[in-house]
């Protein structure tokens, strides 16, 4: 499921000795599996320490995590331009430029942004204002931990609306299966009478054509009897009201990993189910139920797999 969660800190002894905001950030979508995507400046031991906090918490998804420091007052300071570097710049790319017209080369202009944007470029591989702190603050790990608690809460919230639309597709299709059991009652009467009327024209035809004795009619029976037994529908919806059941028990139950699991298995069955009536349903207005039935099947299995 999808989440956002931000916290922030302030750091008054940062990068420099500096007052410095600590920010993370948590961005979740929903995945298969689990996968982090960890940015942050203080080096692999701790991306690791913040590996380990996140996956203790979360347990499938694809998840974004930013953690940055932000210098307070720096925009101000940012502002102020350094004419001299400037004028510094701007004569070593006459000199460029004069080493390139020797060779025939033509360079392409520059812009002022195009300029600024590379004495900021400078500064950070200097080790100017943007230097990256070796440690990080002590909170660090309980600035996550809120930013967590408000992915969770986030997540939470989708799951109880998650639920809620399960439920109305569970009610859509149980209402389907019950149009169902209605369309097919009585079912096994009247294929058996069809069965039985269309025996007894072939045994008629086969009569005044080649004569003989009819064939026994018990024999006959059994077969209908036999075909009868296997247009019948009334296994395949006791199991689809237990798996109905099941799925509402763990909707209903509190949440705990694997009911994502669980529930996709409960759907399998369920088309296994609807797909075996759909088959064996002779009716027209039968047959386009069981379509519909199944159309809802794949769209509560779709919304299944939003849940850990």
């Amino acid at each position: 499921m999808t989440g956002f969660g931000v916290a922030s800190r302030p750091w008054a002894e940062g990068p420099g000795g500096r007052p410095h905001q600590l920010v993370v950030e948590l961005r979740g979508v929903n995945q298969r599996f689990r996968e982090f995507k960890i940015r942050q400046p203080f080096g692999p031991a701790w991306e690791q320490k913040i590996r380990k906090a996140i996956e203790a918490r979360v347990g499938r998804g694809r998840l974004d995590v930013s953690v940055a420091l932000h210098r307070q007052g720096e925009e101000a300071e940012g502002s102020s331009i350094d004419a001299a570097r400037i004028a510094e710049v701007l004569k070593t790319i006459g000199q460029v430029r004069g080493i390139a017209a020797q060779e025939k080369v033509e360079l392409s202009p520059f812009n002022a942004l195009e300029l600024l944007t590379f004495m900021e470029s400078q500064g950070r591989t200097s080790g100017g204002h943007s230097e990256t702190p070796r440690d990080p603050p002590e909170d660090l790990l309980e600035c996550l931990g809120q930013a967590l608690d408000g992915l969770t809460a986030m997540r939470i919230t989708e799951g109880e609306s998650l639920a809620t639309v399960l439920r109305g597709l569970l009610d859509t299709f149980e209402a389907q299966v019950e149009a169902l059991r209605a369309e097919t009652e009585g079912e096994g009467e009247r294929l058996a009478s069809k069965l039985c009327e269309r025996v007894e024209a072939v045994l008629n035809q086969m009569g005044s054509r080649v004569g003989g004795d009819a064939p026994d009619p018990g024999r006959i029976a059994q077969e209908v009897a036999l075909l009868v037994q296997k247009a019948d529908i009334a296994e395949e919806l006791d199991r689809i009201a237990s798996h109905l059941g099941q799925m509402r028990g763990v909707l209903d139950a509190p949440a705990k990993v694997g009911d994502g699991k669980t529930l996709d298995f409960l759907c399998q069955e369920l088309f296994r189910e609807i797909t075996t009536i759909g088959s064996k349903v002779s009716s027209h207005r039968g047959s386009g139920v069981a379509v519909e039935a199944k159309a809802s099947v794949e769209r509560i299995r779709e919304q299944v797999q939003n849940v850990e």
